[in-house]
């Protein structure tokens, strides 16, 4: 909350803009992953970044250290949240509702330890190309708004439509505005937190 000292963003606006991964909170995000101290009577081995895959990047601050590892099938994040989570790990499950979600995280996590070979992330938090491709899109459109743009440019620069050369009255009842109409509809929605959705694998 902005009124007790939170974070009223879901990816930490401290973070500088040149480190190379995005840190997302795990409330938000249930492809980070929580470890901490196991309870001592269980024994158990220790946590190793390294045999579940290549580490991408990783990051200390107060909240304990966060490790990206990366592959083809997306990025697991592992959110370190005790001094000897990485000696004696065990794994924290919040029942929210995106519980399901991060058990099958967590099943990845336990099955690439036992060296099988599965994805880090399950099917739904992993974008297709095509779902790639439409989000840069969104992207570019917002871009072009926030610069002073409007539909024509969005129809030019983005659908690459002749349309957009056409006079006012026949651009007024164009295929190219109305689409141009849509991306300005969808990119205004994914900037304005429509994007949490994608990262609950909605």
């Amino acid at each position: 909350m902005r009124d007790d000292g939170g974070c009223v963003f879901a990816y930490d606006p401290n973070i500088p803009t040149t480190h190379s991964s995005v840190l997302w909170r795990p409330e938000v995000f249930p492809g980070v992953l929580l470890l901490t101290e196991a309870p001592s009577a269980f024994a158990t081995a220790p946590f190793s970044a390294a045999a579940i895959g290549p580490v991408f990047d990783e990051r200390a601050d107060a909240d304990g250290r966060e490790i990206v590892i990366r592959d083809s099938s997306g990025e697991l994040h592992i959110s370190l949240r005790h001094a000897e989570a990485e000696r004696h790990p065990a794994i924290i499950l919040p029942l929210d509702d995106m519980m399901e979600l991060r058990l099958d995280v967590a099943a990845s996590l336990v099955r690439r330890l036992c060296r099988k070979d599965v994805d880090l992330l399950p099917a739904r938090l992993r974008l297709t190309p095509l779902q790639k491709a439409r989000l840069i899109q969104l992207l570019h459109t917002f871009d072009i708004l926030r610069d002073g743009g409007g539909r024509r440019d969005i129809a030019k620069e983005i659908l690459n439509s002749e349309q957009a050369r056409l006079p006012s009255v026949e651009w007024k009842d164009s295929a190219a505005r109305r689409k141009a109409t849509r991306l300005v509809q969808d990119a205004t929605a994914l900037v304005e937190r429509g994007y949490l959705k994608l990262l609950r694998g909605d």
